[in-house]
């Protein structure tokens, strides 16, 4: 029988430490994977992969949502859509979560101060002022722009930091990225527009209100 030797004290902390740590990590993958509806034991799960920047997109264009959609296949899916982008925007596909994203989604759900949590939810979205980003990976009850199952969402803030879904998207379709930075770059400006405009008011409002005392 093989036997281990260590050299010193320091040897047997790491290789505990290093145990522990394990134990810790799968423990925690395990509960965080129910908690947020991730089933890890379903391996591969096939998504649609679509990118629908607009309603009169030709059906023929396998990027678009639709009959010839392309499919992949990864452990969760993922479905994005626009609120007040200035075409229609859809968007849906797979992504390969690690443990340590899991993990980290599990950090920011419970950092969260807006939630909303229904028994038996099967998707976690993120809801922005600007678009509603669901992720989910149980097969045929997911990965649709109709689906109505039960959900949690969560403010801003759940997936930041841990999936890069902008990147995703535009690795799918780089017209992505200068739609939705064009629509940023508007909605920016529109709002330093409107904070000049208020700050010139606020500024004469105090002027005359000056000069009447």
């Amino acid at each position: 029988m093989m036997r281990f030797h260590f050299n010193s004290i320091y040897d047997i902390f790491r290789a505990s430490t290093a145990i522990l740590f394990i134990g810790i990590l799968s423990t925690v993958v395990h509960l965080v994977s129910a908690e947020l509806e991730l089933d890890a034991s379903v391996g591969l799960v096939e998504c649609v992969q679509c990118v629908q920047l607009w309603r009169t997109a030709s059906q023929r264009d396998t990027r678009v949502c639709g009959p010839h959609a392309k499919t992949c296949k990864g452990n969760a899916c993922f479905m994005r859509q626009c609120k007040h982008c200035p075409v229609y925007q859809y968007m849906s596909g797979c992504v390969d979560l690690t443990p340590w994203q899991i993990a980290d989604l599990e950090v920011n759900r419970r950092r969260s101060e807006l939630r909303l949590r229904r028994v038996g939810s099967e998707l976690l979205c993120e809801d922005t002022f600007n678009q509603t980003t669901c992720i989910c990976n149980r097969r045929d009850k997911c990965n649709s722009m109709y689906a109505r199952l039960p959900f949690s969402t969560y403010g801003e803030g759940i997936f930041n930091g841990v999936v890069n879904f902008d990147q995703i998207i535009a690795d799918l379709d780089p017209r992505y990225l200068e739609v939705i930075t064009g629509y940023q770059y508007r909605l920016a400006k529109g709002s330093t527009t409107a904070s000049s405009f208020v700050l010139v008011s606020l500024l004469l409002y105090f002027y005359f209100l000056s000069e009447y005392e």
